[in-house]
Order: C-alpha cells, then sequence, then structure tokens
C-alpha cells in the first residue's frame, strides 16, 4: 500500500521556489509551512533553508507516506498517475528511510536541492506565469496599456490564462540579499552533493556563475552532480570550465517545440538559435561519460499535434551527434486552463490522436513510443459533455491568444494550427 504514496523526496530533497518559498518538490501543491501552521518558509523572509527539515510540517509528511497515506501535496503526481502517466514520485528506498525514520524526524540532511533564482526570464512562454518569468507579467500590463478592458478581463481570469497573482509586475530576486545569498553559498557547498538549478532562466542571472565559482574555489565542485535547467537561448564558453570540474553535468534543455511551433510557444525565442545551443551543449556532454543532455517537453495544447514530429527530431539529432538525449516524459500543462489540451474539442482531440498513432512510424525509440500511446489514450477520453465551463475556456483561449498574437506581431496560433481553428469554431458554434 505504501509504494503507491511513497515517495523518497522528503527523505532527500528541498525545492526553493523563485518566490523564496521552499517546497517538498516542484511539483507540490503547496508551499512548506511553520509550526505554527500558517506563516510558510520563505527564503525571502530570511528564513535559512535547512530550518525546515524536521518541522511540524515535514515530520507529518514523512509519517502519513510511512503509513501508506495520501498527502495532499502529492496530488499532480495521484493525478498523472491515474490518467496512466509518468509522474515525478520516486518510490525507491522506502525500507531505507522507514528504519532511519524517528517519529517522522530525519537527521540526515537534504543532499539534493532544486534552487530556482528568482524569476528573472528573457522568455514567455505560453504555459509560463509571472512566478517563473518577468517577461509574462510584463507583457500583460503592456497589453493592458494599448488594450485597458483586455487587463481588466485578464484579472477575472485566475488561472483560466497566464494570470496568477495580482502582482503581475513582480521581480523576485531575494537571493540577492547578501546574508541569505551567502547562507545558500556555505550550505550547498558543503552539504549538497546533487544540485538542480533553474529559474526564471539561470544563464541570466550572475548570481548563477557566482555560486558555481564560489564551490569550484572552495575544491567542491568536484564532489557535486550539477543540473541546469535552461532555455537554451544562452550560452557561454566561462561555463565550460566549471561543468568539465563537476563530477557530473547535466543540462537539461526547455523545449516544446521544432521550428515555428517552438517560436510560437516560447516567445520571443528562434529556433535558429535554440538549435546552435543543442550542438553546443551536446559538445560539452560527450566531455565526460558522466554528463548527460536531457530534453523536456511540456505536452500542451499548442503543441501536442506535433509530439512525434518532435520526438523524431530527437532521436534523428541523437544519431547526429552520436550521443543518447534523454527525453523527460512526465512534462504536462494542466495550467494555465487554456494549455491543457483536456479542454480541446473531442473531435480535435480524436483527430491528433489518430494523427498521431499514424506518425508513429517515424520513432525507434521504445520510451518514446510508449510516450506518445499514453497521450494517445488521453487524448481518446471524451469530456465535451462532462467537463464544466468547457465552452467558457476555450472562449478565453480565443480572446487571450489572438490578443497576444496581435501583441506580438508574430504568427498566431491560427495559422500555426488551422485545424484547431476549426474544430474550437464548429465547437463553440455548431
Amino acid at each position: 500500500m505504501s509504494n503507491k504514496t511513497f515517495c523518497s523526496y522528503p527523505w532527500e530533497h528541498l525545492f526553493v521556489n523563485p518566490t523564496g518559498h521552499v517546497k517538498l518538490c516542484c511539483e507540490a501543491s503547496e508551499n512548506i509551512t511553520k509550526d505554527d501552521g500558517y506563516r510558510h518558509h520563505n527564503m525571502a523572509n530570511n528564513d535559512e533553508l535547512f530550518g525546515c527539515w524536521n518541522n511540524d510540517y515535514m515530520v507529518n509528511i514523512r509519517k502519513k507516506m510511512l503509513a501508506g497515506e495520501e498527502v495532499n501535496a502529492c496530488r499532480k503526481c495521484y493525478d498523472k498517475e491515474d490518467r496512466g502517466l509518468m509522474s515525478k514520485r520516486d518510490p525507491s528506498n522506502y525500507d531505507l528511510y522507514k528504519s532511519l525514520t524517528e517519529d517522522g524526524k530525519f537527521l540526515r540532511k537534504p543532499k539534493h536541492i532544486e534552487l530556482h533564482f528568482g524569476n528573472v526570464c528573457n522568455l514567455a512562454c505560453k504555459m509560463c506565469s509571472q512566478e517563473y518569468s518577468h517577461k509574462v507579467g510584463q507583457e500583460i500590463l503592456k497589453m493592458g496599456d494599448e488594450d485597458p478592458d483586455f487587463l481588466k478581463w485578464v484579472k477575472t481570469q485566475g488561472g483560466t490564462v497566464n494570470n496568477w497573482t495580482s502582482e503581475l509586475d513582480i521581480v523576485y530576486d531575494w537571493f540577492k540579499e547578501p546574508k541569505t545569498k551567502a547562507d545558500i553559498f556555505s550550505y550547498v557547498s558543503k552539504n549538497v552533493d546533487s544540485l538542480t538549478i533553474v529559474g526564471g532562466e539561470p544563464t541570466a542571472v550572475k548570481e548563477f556563475y557566482e555560486l558555481l565559482d564560489y564551490c569550484s574555489k572552495e575544491n567542491t565542485l568536484k564532489d557535486k552532480s550539477i543540473c541546469v535547467t535552461t532555455n537554451m537561448t544562452n550560452i557561454s564558453k566561462n561555463m565550460l570550465s566549471w561543468f568539465n570540474e563537476a563530477k557530473q553535468t547535466i543540462i537539461y534543455g526547455s523545449a516544446d517545440g521544432i521550428g515555428e511551433v517552438n517560436d510560437y510557444i516560447r516567445y520571443p525565442s528562434k529556433w535558429q538559435v535554440i538549435e546552435k545551443s543543442l550542438y553546443f551543449y551536446a559538445d560539452l556532454v560527450k566531455q565526460s561519460k558522466n554528463n548527460k543532455l536531457v530534453v523536456g517537453p511540456t505536452v500542451q495544447s499548442l503543441n501536442i499535434h506535433d509530439m512525434v514530429n518532435f520526438l523524431h527530431y530527437f532521436e534523428k539529432f541523437s544519431k547526429e551527434v552520436d550521443l543518447d538525449v534523454d527525453i523527460w516524459r512526465s512534462g504536462v500543462v494542466v495550467g494555465p486552463s487554456i494549455c491543457d489540451y483536456r479542454v480541446l474539442p473531442d473531435s480535435y482531440k480524436i483527430y491528433v490522436a489518430d494523427k498521431l498513432k499514424n506518425e508513429m512510424i517515424k520513432l525507434e525509440n521504445k520510451g518514446n513510443k510508449l510516450q506518445v500511446l499514453s497521450h494517445v489514450d488521453a487524448l481518446y477520453e471524451n469530456n465535451d459533455e462532462l467537463l464544466p465551463y468547457k465552452k467558457e475556456i476555450l472562449r478565453s483561449f480565443i480572446k487571450y491568444n489572438d490578443t497576444q498574437d496581435r501583441y506580438r506581431k508574430s504568427i498566431t496560433w491560427r495559422k500555426l494550427i488551422p485545424v484547431l481553428e476549426q474544430h474550437i469554431d464548429n465547437f463553440i458554434n455548431p
């Protein structure tokens, strides 16, 4: 029973959000609270990174998992598994951690940290929010300058479109505070053997480089596995020496499409630049057998139709550069709602499912085929009559994307996926 709820993360890992809040992991639906049950553990308030490790919240989480009980914060992974999709839940080491846990407390310090250096980014991706990119909020505000009624409308939409907070202009830079930065650098250098660095966009933040330099000078970089999640719009040869010094380097490249699909979703990136970076990182990774290059798509309404072409591209790329490029398979967008492919008309979902099945002949990798089939099964699940407010969500899809497309003066979703336009129109206006 415990294998269905247990995850090793509360024994190994802490996740520092762009806001400075600390969570169990990137998928957790809530922040770690302090013992009063109200205030959140937040490094923006100068809370120490390790300070929450054995507080009441963490003790309760461990007790529930060891007892086989579901944890509310982990609902996202449970839901993915219920849909037949892969989740990030790691059920390994149950017996070991059970034997080392005393009344929910675990004395070993977390060795794996996922650290987000705020929300400074150079892209405003379709599925992103201002929490992870300050460009998203800035763009919405600028769109509102041209169309004040649109801005008022966005405020009513909550998580339906890319509006997760009223603070659209906020920039999270808590990590620049001298004491907080010193504490992070010291803890990572002394205690962490697996470090995942995310943003925002890490390559756009100088503290990212400073942390690597600090660990290098402390002679601890050689003991660490470094995983950097990047949108691959920036490359710096200065990173080469640090990455080569680390025990292992994993480059996690965020990519959601090929060519125009990438350019539309991950605005204002250009596929030619991304492709150049892919070759740069492939050369870097090949310098050590321990290194890895992973590409992570977030499957959503705007790219589900092109999934086979995306996977096929990276199968060919792997052969060309003589490198096994891994694909992260658990990235599925559920929010904002307009990016969740489950809200698309059943007729379109069936069209895409049939299309993907016919195109699968291009794929050779078994994992890629299984990934496509899992989404095909999900696409065949009809919900036109079951999902409340589906037409309203699709009207929001149209209004938000049409307004944004006019503002950006770039390719439109209607030209990128004309068959989607047809199916949405037929569903809303039968």
